[in-house]
């Protein structure tokens, strides 16, 4: 049914001022509409051709929509060749790349939604130039987002190849985001290297044992050698708990546990380093100079103590010493300037130190005595000259100076017939100046401990110093000298040790302000406030490793003293280390990095069609425009010039002119004509259903 149309007062002017609207019923059969063609599809009229136009705007969107795509894609391939690159703090810093990931992913979607808009437009346009259906035409046009793509696809009701690739094209714009959010990451791993470390070989003589004064000025100096050691020794004993526990000494020096299992095989080091005894309170100094984690394994020897009998005496002010100490022969073997003159034989056996009951000026609160040494001939290059006997000749010249008065002199000899040596040690206690003394005596027996550890250090730009700690240790894998030798064993070492150690606090008698006897009681000293008797609670089990510790102490002070005075290098070994640095590395996962890389090239090939459809097209732009509702109207007269007109510049053009939807005229038998005219002289149309 044709719609009727009945203008208001029974009047046929449809463009007067008066019209009102006119009331539409759709019934009826439908109007058929006829059209004479023009042209054969395909042909082109003559004459109706409109010239190709490239101006500076057009030229300019292409140049920018092939910059900003291929951009995209060039980001996206320098992102994915940061794979396994370490990140620094400088350009490739973490924080850099994931600000221009972010600011990237917000502006890929406008850009990706901009350039597919003005592709999809200009194909429609190439579309219909050469001749495309309806339904082709409003499934482009309607594909311009994604949104309008799914709802055109609904409303159309059309499935298509055509819909399969619009929906292909717009899914890259969120999958693109996500992929470039996603795709780079950062990841932890060890940097493995080789490097050397230089550590102090504590087999070297104790210089300050073995120099001998041969002047009253280098007296002098030896006697502030000796102080020197003995300060350092006193601010070892003193330091706070956390430090003796540690792994460190004050200095940073890594410090020896004793071998907890004398089996060949490693044995790992707890975490908790309060739980380990250490052989030493002074460490061995280390020079790792790489940053990282840097692992190495170090030799290393220190003396033992197993002591098997502790006595107690408290029978009175003057108890005499329970055991007799031979003080001269010791003295006499190392006190003569020069070695070639003289030497002592020290009989096995016979305790040999000094005992705490000294001369007034140099009385003691403890000493120490040894029952065995080394035997005299392999102290001297010339061993004819009988024992105990003087020579004017001189001796032939040493060449074993460096191994004389060390254990390794040792190292390569077989068949070498070593007895067991026994430390005695004594002190006496008093809990009051008028009370009797309490006399403590053990015996322990002293052997060489050769150790392999595996030392682990950690070292990073920021730190002053490496923290190195011993993860594991076994017994040495090489050729060392007998263990039951020492450095306890040589006469001018043991000299040096038993006299000037019990020294350390004063010449003396100290009332229970010794603390190295207060350390055999507690590692930690909490029992210096107390005042009952401090040597009551020490038993053979604890005497061992604590009084080994502190002559360890000691014995390795006076070999530092050497290097501390002339930086001596030969006395050190370099071994070889692996460094393990952990680098943070750029991640680049494969799989987002690939999508993302797809979706860079979708917007390629989008923005590449664009262009060469917006080049191939030769008729104005038309389609998407409301100037194209009235740019062919019979109802609005526009000039032909205006009708070439791309729509956006013809609906510039008419911008201020008012159009409107409804009955443009009546036709003869007083049907309505509905269509799109001018605002003034088309009527509303009212309709009802």
């Amino acid at each position: 049914m044709e719609p009727r149309t009945q203008v208001g007062n029974a009047r046929n002017d449809a463009v007067s001022d008066d019209v009102d609207y006119v009331d539409l019923r759709l019934e009826g059969p439908k109007n058929t509409v006829t059209y004479q063609p023009v042209a054969a599809h395909g042909d082109v009229v003559p004459g109706t051709g409109h010239p190709k136009r490239k101006l500076i705007t057009t030229i300019l969107t292409d140049c920018a929509v092939l910059v900003l795509s291929l951009a995209f894609v060039a980001f996206v391939v320098l992102v994915s060749r940061l794979n396994g690159v370490e990140i620094h703090d400088s350009s490739l810093s973490m924080t850099s790349w994931e600000n221009a990931i972010t600011i990237l992913a917000t502006i890929f979607p406008i850009l990706f939604a901009s350039v597919t808009s003005r592709s999809v437009s200009q194909l429609a346009r190439w579309r219909l130039q050469q001749g495309a259906t309806v339904g082709c035409l409003e499934q482009l046009l309607g594909s311009r987002t994604v949104g309008s793509t799914v709802t055109t696809l609904a409303k159309l009701r059309s499935f298509n190849i055509l819909t399969l690739v619009l929906l292909t094209i717009w899914a890259a714009s969120p999958l693109g985001t996500q992929a470039l959010l996603r795709m780079l990451g950062s990841s932890v791993e060890p940097q493995l290297a080789t490097a050397n470390v230089v550590y102090f070989d504590n087999s070297a003589v104790p210089t300050a044992a073995t120099s001998q004064a041969t002047s009253p000025n280098s007296a002098n100096v030896y006697q502030t050698w000796y102080r020197n050691i003995e300060s350092l020794y006193m601010t070892l004993l003193l330091t706070p708990e956390r430090i003796k526990s540690d792994t460190r000494d004050l200095w940073g020096n890594v410090k020896i546990p004793y071998l907890r299992n004398r089996e060949a095989g490693w044995t790992d080091l707890p975490l908790n380093s309060s739980t380990i005894e250490y052989s030493s309170l002074a460490g061995i100094p280390l020079n790792v100079v790489q940053d990282g984690n840097t692992t190495f394994f170090i030799e290393s020897s220190h003396i033992k103590l197993d002591c098997t009998k502790v006595d107690y005496d408290t029978n009175g002010l003057k108890v005499p010493p329970a055991e007799e100490i031979q003080t001269a022969m010791l003295s006499n073997a190392t006190a003569s300037l020069q070695t070639t003159y003289k030497i002592f034989y020290l009989p096995n056996g016979t305790w040999h130190g000094y005992n705490y009951t000294r001369t007034t000026d140099t009385e003691t609160s403890w000493s120490l005595a040894l029952n065995r040494f080394v035997d005299p001939v392999w102290l001297l290059a010339n061993n004819s000259v009988p024992l105990n006997e003087s020579t004017t000749e001189p001796l032939s010249p040493d060449t074993h100076v460096p191994e004389r008065s060390r254990p390794l002199l040792f190292r390569n000899d077989t068949g070498i017939d070593v007895g067991a040596t026994t430390l005695l040690f004594e002190t006496a206690c008093v809990d009051h100046f008028s009370n009797p003394k309490t006399t403590l005596r053990g015996y322990c027996g002293v052997t060489t401990e050769y150790v392999e550890s595996r030392v682990s250090c950690s070292n990073d730009s920021s730190s002053t110093s490496p923290t190195c700690r011993v993860v594991a240790q076994r017994p040495s894998q090489k050729r060392n000298a007998p263990g039951s030798i020492s450095f306890l064993s040589f006469p001018k070492i043991f000299d040096f040790i038993s006299y000037r150690m019990p020294l350390t606090t004063g010449t003396t008698y100290n009332y229970q302000t010794e603390p190295s006897l207060y350390y055999l009681q507690d590692p930690y000293l909490r029992g210096m406030s107390q005042q009952a008797c401090f040597t009551e609670n020490i038993t053979a089990e604890t005497l061992g490793p604590r009084l080994g510790t502190l002559i360890n102490t000691y014995l390795t002070l006076s070999q530092l003293s050497e290097v501390n005075r002339n930086d001596v290098t030969a006395i050190n070994s370099t071994v070889p280390a692996e460094t393990s640095n952990v680098v943070v590395l750029f991640e680049v996962s494969r799989t987002w990095a690939a999508l993302c890389f797809l979706s860079g090239a979708a917007l390629c090939v989008v923005g590449v069609a664009g262009i060469v459809c917006k080049h191939w097209a030769r008729g104005p732009e038309v389609l998407g425009y409301v100037s194209t509702v009235f740019r062919d109207s019979r109802h609005i007269e526009i000039s032909p010039e205006a009708s070439r007109l791309d729509g956006i510049d013809l609906s510039r053009q008419m911008k201020d002119v008012e159009i409107r939807y409804g009955v443009t005229g009546v036709t003869g038998d007083g049907n309505s004509i509905v269509g799109v005219g001018l605002g003034d002289r088309t009527a509303g149309a009212k309709y009802a259903f």
